[in-house]
């Protein structure tokens, strides 16, 4: 069903580049398919899709198999890395984190700059024990693969993600100036995509969701906060009891 799905989703996209490789208009094309072209615009916009019986006759019109048609490539590589990251997701669990570098250097082989398999190679480097120095080594190397993300990453929830854990990378490797320059480089509280969804979008469950969600994130960071707090508060009064 989530092969269906996908190929549905694809079919759309590839329609409209193979339309425009052809420099047609969407009347022109469907002209030639006596069709409307309404129809091509909801294929293109996702809204619908062709029936399967007209498979046949757009890939011979675009001169072009099936498969590139509904892009089977793009689903296949699909398909492929969420294997790779299940089976990352098993070795992880099961504390292998030297085999997960190895799965993911060769995964990024085929994928190169993939932003996936990056996170899941820069998560694994950290995880790595061994001697300080090498601990060390390890961090560094997740470091520069973060950079490399956030160069070639265009998706801004990746991206806000890595800004966290390149920070957090950053001061843990003892380079406090760089930790803070990438921590203010996050959205602040106000600023968020939470809330400009919630203030955009009217249908009301697609609000609730995202508004438990946003509360829920929140409760945690509060938590957290509220924790630090707590230990200051005990150290200072440990403090005092020990200076009197």
């Amino acid at each position: 069903m989530e092969e269906i799905q996908m190929r549905e989703l694809l079919i759309g996209q590839r329609i409209k580049k193979f339309r425009k490789k052809k420099d047609l208009t969407q009347e022109e094309m469907a002209g030639h398919l006596n069709i409307s072209f309404q129809t091509i615009s909801k294929w293109e916009r996702g809204e619908s899709y062709p029936d399967i019986t007209m498979l046949p006759s757009l890939a011979n019109y675009f001169e072009v198999t099936i498969d590139e048609l509904i892009g089977m490539d793009e689903i296949n590589s699909s398909e492929k890395i969420e294997n790779l990251v299940r089976q990352w997701e098993r070795n992880r669990k099961k504390g292998k984190h030297w085999e997960n570098i190895q799965l993911m250097k060769n995964a990024l082989k085929i994928y190169p700059n993939n932003p996936l398999l990056l996170v899941q190679l820069s998560a694994s480097l950290e995880r790595m024990e061994g001697s300080e120095t090498e601990k060390r080594k390890y961090l560094k190397q997740s470091i520069d693969i973060q950079e490399r993300i956030l160069q070639t990453a265009p998706d801004s929830e990746i991206r806000g993600s890595v800004l966290f854990n390149i920070a957090v990378s950053y001061k843990n490797y003892g380079d406090y100036e760089k930790a803070i320059e990438y921590a203010k480089k996050l959205p602040n509280f106000y600023k968020t995509r939470e809330s400009a969804l919630l203030y955009i979008i009217e249908d009301s469950e697609e609000k609730r969701e995202i508004a438990e969600l946003a509360v829920k994130e929140l409760s945690e960071i509060l938590s957290y906060c509220k924790k630090y707090l707590e230990d200051k508060k005990w150290r200072m009064e440990n403090s005092v009891v020990n200076q009197e």
